[in-house]
C-alpha cells in the first residue's frame, strides 16, 4: 500500500519525463494487481486479479500484448541505417514485451456471458543488432491504456460459438528512435531529425468465435477500429529544435481499422497446435518527407503526401500447450511476413516496407 501511495503521488504531482511516467504507471498497475490478488476468495471477490480466457491477441496482431522475439530480414533504408545501403534486405531483431494486467473477470448467467476489466501494456523494440559499431536501437514503441472492458456472449450454435466486444476508452502510443540514430540524422544534416509520434485514441474491437484458450480446432474473426481523441493534433508533431516544422504536414485522417483471422487445429497427444493468422490493416502513411541517397551518397528528399493504404501481416507456425497450464504455458514458433507501410514509429512515412522473420512467442 505504501508503494501504491507513493507511485500515485509522484505520477500525478511532479513534472517528470515520459519514460518515468511509463515506468511508474507499470509499477502502479502491478501494485494494484498484487494487492487484489491478496484478497481472500469469496463469492463476491473470486474474479479479482484474474485474466479472462477470452480475447487473447492473435499472432498476426501488429500491436499486441504477446511476448515475442523475432529475427527478420527486412527492407533496408538510409532513413534508419548507418551504412546508407537502401534497397537491400538486412537482418534485424524485433522484440515485444506485453501484458494484460488483470483487474477483474467473471462469468454470469451460468457461464453464458462473461465480463472482464484489464489494463493493456506493451513495449515494442526494433534493433539493428548486426550493425558493427554500436548495434543501435532503431525504434521503441510504448502502448498502454485502460481500463479496457470486454464482454463475451457464448452462443454455442453450430459454427457460431460466441462473440466478444472489447472497448478501451483511452489508449496511448508514443514512439522514439534510438539516440545513435538521432545523432546520425543530425550529423547527416537531414531536415527532420526526430518526429514526435504520440497520440491518444479509443479502440473498439469485435470478435467472432473467440477460442477462449480452447485446444480444439477453431476459426476466429476480428474487426477493430481506432479513433484519435484529438483530430487537430493528429498522429504526430515536431518541435522546432528537432527539425524543419514546415515539412511536417498535420495528419488529416484520424482513424485506423483492421480485420484479423486466426485458425487453430485440434491438439493431439503431442499437445501441439498448428496456427495460421493474418491481419489486413488500413492506416495512414504519415505526411512528412522520407530520405534516401543517390549513387554519390547525396541525400534526396521524397516528399510524398499523406495517403491511406492497406498493410498485410501473416503468421504460420506451431504452438505447444503445456498440459500443466499456468502463466506463459503456451509457446509458439512460426514464420511472419509483412508488407506495406513501415509500421514502426516515425518511419510510417515510408510507404514500402517488407519483412520476413522467424519468431518465438510466449502466451
Amino acid at each position: 500500500m505504501f508503494l501504491l501511495k507513493n507511485n500515485l503521488t509522484e505520477l500525478f504531482t511532479y513534472p517528470i519525463n515520459d519514460m518515468k511516467k511509463l515506468v511508474l504507471l507499470f509499477i502502479l498497475c502491478l501494485s494494484v494487481a498484487y494487492l487484489q490478488a491478496q484478497v481472500p476468495n469469496t463469492s463476491f471477490r473470486e474474479g479479482l486479479a484474474k485474466l479472462p480466457a477470452w480475447h487473447k491477441p492473435f499472432w498476426a496482431d501488429m500491436h499486441s500484448t504477446l511476448i515475442r522475439a523475432e529475427m527478420s530480414m527486412a527492407l533496408n533504408s538510409p532513413e534508419y541505417d548507418f551504412g546508407h545501403n537502401g534497397g537491400v534486405y538486412r537482418p534485424y531483431v524485433f522484440s515485444n514485451l506485453g501484458a494484460d494486467l488483470p483487474l477483474w473477470s467473471g462469468n454470469l448467467r451460468n457461464d453464458e456471458m462473461g465480463f472482464a476489466v484489464t489494463l493493456p501494456f506493451m513495449i515494442d523494440v526494433w534493433m539493428d543488432f548486426f550493425e558493427r559499431s554500436t548495434a543501435p536501437v532503431v525504434n521503441t514503441s510504448y502502448r498502454f491504456g485502460g481500463p479496457e472492458f470486454s464482454f463475451i456472449h457464448r452462443l454455442n450454435k453450430g459454427f457460431f460459438r460466441n462473440y466478444v466486444i472489447r472497448f478501451t476508452p483511452m489508449k496511448h502510443e508514443c514512439t522514439h528512435i534510438g539516440d545513435e540514430l538521432t545523432i546520425f540524422r543530425k550529423n547527416a544534416g537531414l531536415p527532420l531529425t526526430r518526429i514526435n509520434v504520440s497520440y491518444n485514441y479509443t479502440e473498439l474491437v469485435l470478435t467472432l468465435n473467440d477460442p477462449e484458450n480452447s485446444i480444439k480446432s477453431n476459426h476466429s474473426f476480428r474487426l477493430g477500429f481506432m479513433l484519435l481523441h484529438n483530430f487537430s493534433n493528429g498522429w504526430y508533431n515536431i518541435m522546432k529544435e528537432e527539425g524543419d516544422e514546415s515539412k511536417v504536414v498535420p495528419s488529416k485522417s484520424p482513424y485506423e481499422f483492421y480485420l484479423q483471422y486466426q485458425y487453430q487445429t485440434n491438439t493431439g497427444k503431442s499437445n501441439l497446435q498448428g496456427i495460421i493468422s493474418a491481419e489486413v490493416r488500413n492506416r495512414v502513411k504519415y505526411g512528412y518527407p522520407s530520405y534516401y541517397t543517390d549513387k554519390n551518397e547525396n541525400w534526396i528528399e521524397n516528399d510524398m503526401p499523406e495517403f491511406r493504404a492497406f498493410t498485410f501481416n501473416a503468421f504460420a507456425g506451431i504452438r505447444y500447450n503445456n498440459p500443466k497450464g499456468g502463466y506463459l504455458s503456451r509457446i509458439g514458433l512460426g514464420l511472419r511476413a509483412y508488407q506495406g507501410i513501415n509500421p514502426y514509429g516515425q518511419f510510417r512515412s515510408l510507404s514500402v516496407f517488407n519483412q520476413l522473420g522467424l519468431a518465438l512467442i510466449f502466451e
